[in-house]
Parts: structure tokens; sequence; C-alpha cells
């Protein structure tokens, strides 16, 4: 009991279970920071160089933008193009080194697919799976059993929010002083929401990454008005990969409206959640 003779809440005092509750919340957001500090860290390719534009985009902006880059690199090359029905088709060959992802997007423009559906072909996807586990075991994207492990802590959070919630109504009910609850609520309620679905798609290495390739490619920003056709192929996705498809816009404008492409700028520091699956939908 209080001093005033009620009886506590539950018969703990309400500041011993202010302590035990604030006490538990840190140790799970620090516990959950230092986990994927740790497991998020992942490794620095050796070479720039060896990652493929698809590769960038995909870490840059998720499946949309990757698909989006490889549809750039076909069109660069003469490969694709659009109908008066805005649906894509094959207007000529791959182009010489296409990944499989650009293999697996032309054979989509073969069936007149539109472009917003590409991410949803079975042949894509594919591409993407082999994509995004490729780019895990070059350290540059955590695992799915590392991204599950991320929200443990989190979940947790949550579980713990509950129990200062139902100790907040029986507080209330009991006509106890519960301010000091409220406000730790407050702030750890979208503390383990932000915590639950932001969770990284990319390393802290591919983070890296992505700065150094944006500086090394600067000249392929639209903000340069740079001529894509002399960059080539390549140049031209990466120009996609890195900047958004604010590229494919300048590369070729009648094209991507045609296409009906949304006309996005990639930020160059990657996307830093996902929505549960191994990529962003996200077109940058």
């Amino acid at each position: 009991m209080d001093v005033l003779g009620q009886p506590d809440t539950w018969g703990i005092p309400g500041p011993t279970f202010l302590v035990f509750f604030l006490s538990t919340a840190a140790v799970l957001v620090v516990g959950t920071l230092v986990h994927r500090s740790v497991r998020f860290a992942g490794r620095t390719p050796s070479d720039l160089d060896h990652l493929h534009p698809v590769q960038v985009a995909w870490l840059n902006g998720g499946d949309s933008l990757a698909v989006y880059t490889a549809l750039g690199a076909l069109r660069a090359a003469g490969a694709v193009g659009t109908g008066a029905d805005r649906r894509l088709h094959r207007t000529g060959p791959l182009p010489t080194g296409a990944s499989r992802l650009e293999w697996a997007v032309h054979e989509a423009t073969g069936r007149r697919i539109r472009a917003g559906q590409l991410t949803g072909d079975g042949g894509v996807r594919t591409a993407l799976t082999d994509l995004r586990s490729g780019l895990e075991r070059d350290g540059l994207a955590p695992t799915a059993d590392a991204r599950l492990a991320a929200r443990t802590g989190p979940l947790l959070l949550l579980g713990l929010v509950a129990l200062g919630a139902v100790r907040l109504g029986a507080g209330l009910a009991a006509d106890r002083p519960v301010g000091f609850l409220v406000l730790a609520l407050a702030f750890l309620l979208p503390t383990s929401l932000v915590l639950l679905f932001m969770v990284p798609r990319q390393t802290r290495a591919a983070k890296t990454v992505l700065r150094q390739m944006r500086v090394r490619y600067q000249h392929l920003s639209p903000v340069n008005s740079p001529a894509y056709a002399t960059y080539g192929v390549a140049g031209a996705a990466m120009g996609v990969a890195i900047f958004g498809t604010a590229a494919l816009y300048d590369l070729d404008p009648a094209f991507a409206a045609q296409a009906e492409i949304q006309r996005t700028a990639a930020s160059g520091a990657g996307g830093s959640g996902d929505s549960g699956g191994g990529g962003d939908s996200g077109g940058g």
C-alpha cells in the first residue's frame, strides 16, 4: 500500500513498476540496435567495377528500381519498345553481357506486358530472387533469417508496451497516478513500430558502396544533363540504378512516358526498410 493506505496496482508500487518497465525497454532497444549493428555490417567488395547496374539498383531502390534499370539497359540497346497500347514489346536481341534479370525482362516483353506489371511476372520474380540471393552471399544484403531476427526485439518491445497499456488501464480504474507511464508509452509505442517495420534491406557495407558509386558516377546524374548514348548500355543502366527513373526519362523521355513509368529520383542512400519481403517494392 502507499502512504494513503490505498492498495498498489497489482500489488506493485508505481515507481517499482516504472523502473522495471523502463529498464526492460532500454535493454530491448539497445539490444536490438546492437544486434543490427553486428548482423547488418556486411562486407565491402574489393572492386566496385564488378557490381552490375541491376545489383546497384536493387540495393538503392529494391525490386522496382532493379527492373526499371534492366528495362533502361534494354531500351538503350534497342531491344525493347512500346506500342500504341502502352505495352512493351521486343524490338531487338539481348545486348551482350545481359544479366539474368535483363533476360527475364526481355522475355516478359515478348508477352506484351506493361512496365508496371514486370515485377509481378513469374520469370522476373525468379530473377529478382536470384539477384537478392547473390547480394546476400556477397554481404551486401541481409539474409531473410537476419531480417527475421531483427524483428524479435521490436516484437518483445511491443509485448512490453501492451503490458504497460494494461497497467495504465488498471491504474486509471483505481485512480492511481499514471503520468510517467503515459509518457513512457507515448515514446515506446512509435519506437517499437519503427524498429519492427524499418528493417534495412541492405547492409552498412552496401550503404557505403552506394555513396561511393554516387560520387563515382555523378556525371550520369540527370541534373548534369548527360548524353547517355555516349556512355553505352552499361552507362545508361548505371544512371537509372543510381539516380532513379528520372535518368530513364532523360535517356528516352518518349519511351518512359509511353511505358507509363513513374518519374522518381533515387536518394543514393538506399532504402532503410522493407515491407516484409526480400526487396522493397518502391521505385527508388
